[in-house]
């Protein structure tokens, strides 16, 4: 599959935004079908996930990685939020053509010090980080870019693609 025929699971107006058990649980074969089934490998690194059931209680049935994916951290807790989930399935074709130029690759030191690789689908606005594991990278999280982050992120993609990054 060409990376910019990639399209969500649902229409619009078929994505149901609050949480439901039989999307998520479509979201989440096809996650498991990427990640759990098959082996992802990237620049000579297996890409791995979390292997442990969530601890947010209404994702408990699903692996912590999938539940970072299809949730967004809020001074509340996790909340789902069905636009992120309605992409799993790109994540996959996204690190597979990391050297598209459909692709802004950089590199980002977070608040922790931990260098975490970014993969942004420019044209779909929707970002893959994955963090160093062991010989190997961990997805970390997916998510779609706001407008509000486009310029952070486009100023840290210059930065690293400058020689500037902090990593």
């Amino acid at each position: 599959m060409h990376i910019l025929s990639l399209k969500p699971t649902y229409s619009d107006d078929e994505l149901i935004k609050e949480f439901n058990s039989e999307q998520i649980d479509k979201f989440y074969e096809l996650f498991t079908h990427d990640f759990i089934e098959n082996t992802v490998i990237i620049r000579g690194k297996k890409i791995r996930i979390t292997p442990v059931n969530s601890k947010v209680q209404e994702f408990s049935i699903y692996k912590e990685t999938f539940v970072h994916i299809i949730t967004r951290e809020t001074s509340h807790g996790r909340i789902y939020t069905a636009e992120r989930a309605n992409r799993v399935h790109w994540i996959k074709p996204i690190l597979e053509n990391s050297e598209s130029k459909s692709i802004f690759y950089y590199k980002w030191k977070d608040d922790k010090g931990i260098c975490k690789e970014h993969f942004w689908f420019f044209k779909r606005d929707f970002m893959v980080v994955l963090k160093p594991f062991s010989s190997d990278l961990m997805i970390v999280t997916a998510f779609c870019v706001d407008e509000d982050d486009k310029i952070r992120f486009f100023e840290r993609y210059n930065d690293f693609k400058d020689g500037n990054g902090t990593c």
